[in-house]
């Protein structure tokens, strides 16, 4: 493991070319406050109030760049693991344009490469081939499990690497490739256990180590102006069989007028060498169909009627609401395996003096039963009135008072408050 003073000093390092050579300092600071209270238990309540404090800095000039993203957070009220510690999820060097064809990044960056989702501490690397083609490839640890400034152990039990290749024939047409391997180390921890006449005793679990090893494929057509389809597909390499297949499309019937389409289907995706492996497992379909009507520019309608399809169960669910000028209503349905509810949603907002204020106010009524086999459905009532103010284009307030009241939450109050100021200076040094 490097040392943290190590990781320092190879970081500064690492930073120098981009701040000798900045062009631009941006970033955006947010400081959010967080108040709420929670049921431990059936008998025992615990208040929370939680600060949180973001910042987002991007430092650099036309073909070096530093940008990183941490928060910090801390609860006022009950100590919690974790707090007052800094977590980063973004602290990477970026080379743009090298030979007018590739881009690296270097240090803790998330990835976006097809099937592969996640945050590394190494490296990505961006190639143009040509006008119809792009590469990526990537590679690195894996963050630790509470984001500090430090590289994980075991680096060959901790990793995720892969690549993306995009082919671009037509300007309406995309196909990618992508794969991912990846592995993850659980730490171990000390359990009580219980011999066959019944002495406890502790026993130490040592679970075993996580992989993953996915390929996919998607395309996207637009096939013209009105039409577009899309497509992908997963496969898992240690399971042997595709987990996920997914086609969609819109269509633009009318000027007014737009239809779309869904079918995925779904393989539970777990990984090699997990526990629940040894269950059955099934697979599921899901099938949705949806209108959008522009009736006019401050008045729309839309729809959706969507069944997911089991082995031997179903469930369905509907969408049908209208979006208005300063607002919002819609219900929503749910029948079948996943339970039953029947819901009534509205929002209102209404910017006065130029969008220097913007208040707003959610309602929400839902009448639901768990399963189909339960007593009588119970009623859920939650709202949210919230201001938001701008009193200059950098500067954002934004404040929000939630609230939820049913059969086990006679009074559940949340409060929320945010500030954002964003920023933006040029430098006088030259690239």
């Amino acid at each position: 493991m490097i040392r943290r003073k190590q990781l320092w000093r190879l970081m500064l390092a690492a930073i120098l070319p981009a701040a000798l050579s900045a062009q631009s300092l941006s970033g955006r600071l947010t400081s959010s406050f967080y108040a709420y209270e929670r049921s431990d238990s059936l008998a025992v309540d615990s208040g929370h109030a939680r600060a949180y404090q973001a910042f987002q800095f991007d430092l650099g000039g036309k073909n070096v760049a530093l940008r990183t993203f941490g928060q910090l957070d801390r609860d006022f009220n009950t100590r919690l693991a974790g707090d007052g510690k800094v977590r980063m999820y973004n602290l990477a060097l970026e080379f743009k344009n090298l030979g007018k064809r590739v881009d690296v990044q270097l240090g803790r960056q998330p990835v976006f490469s097809g099937v592969a989702v996640g945050t590394i501490d190494g490296a990505q690397i961006k190639v143009r081939a040509g006008r119809q083609l792009r590469f990526k490839a990537f590679g690195g640890g894996l963050l630790p499990a509470d984001q500090r400034l430090q590289l994980s152990d075991d680096l060959d039990k901790n990793y995720m690497a892969g690549g993306q290749a995009v082919w671009q024939p037509k300007a309406d047409l995309n196909l990618g490739l992508s794969f991912f391997e990846k592995r993850q180390l659980r730490p171990g921890y000390d359990a009580l256990r219980a011999d066959s006449i019944g002495n406890v005793f502790t026993q130490y679990i040592s679970p075993a180590d996580r992989a993953y090893r996915m390929a996919s494929l998607d395309g996207s057509w637009f096939v013209d102006a009105k039409t577009s389809l899309c497509a992908r597909s997963d496969f898992d390499f240690h399971g042997k069989e595709v987990t996920r297949a997914e086609l969609s499309g819109r269509s633009q019937v009318t000027p007014k007028l737009s239809i779309t389409g869904n079918y995925i289907f779904r393989s539970p995706h777990l990984p090699w060498n997990s526990l629940f492996a040894v269950f059955n497992v099934k697979d599921n379909h899901e099938l949705e169909g949806g209108f959008y009507y522009q009736h006019q520019p401050a008045l729309r309608f839309y729809g959706n009627l969507a069944g997911i399809f089991y082995d031997g169960d179903q469930s369905f669910r509907v969408t049908a609401g209208t979006d208005l000028k300063y607002g919002g209503l819609n219900y929503v349905h749910r029948s079948g395996y996943a339970g039953n509810l029947d819901g009534l949603n509205a929002s209102l907002y209404y910017p006065t003096r130029t969008g220097l204020f913007l208040p707003s106010l959610q309602l929400s009524w839902a009448s639901y039963k768990v399963d189909a086999g339960a007593g009588a459905r119970e009623s859920l009532y939650s709202g949210a009135a919230g201001l938001l103010v701008r009193p200059w284009n950098r500067l954002t307030l934004d404040s929000q008072v939630q609230m939820l009241h049913n059969r086990y939450y006679s009074n559940d109050v949340r409060f929320l408050f945010r500030m954002q100021y964003w920023f933006f200076t040029k430098l006088g040094a030259s690239s």
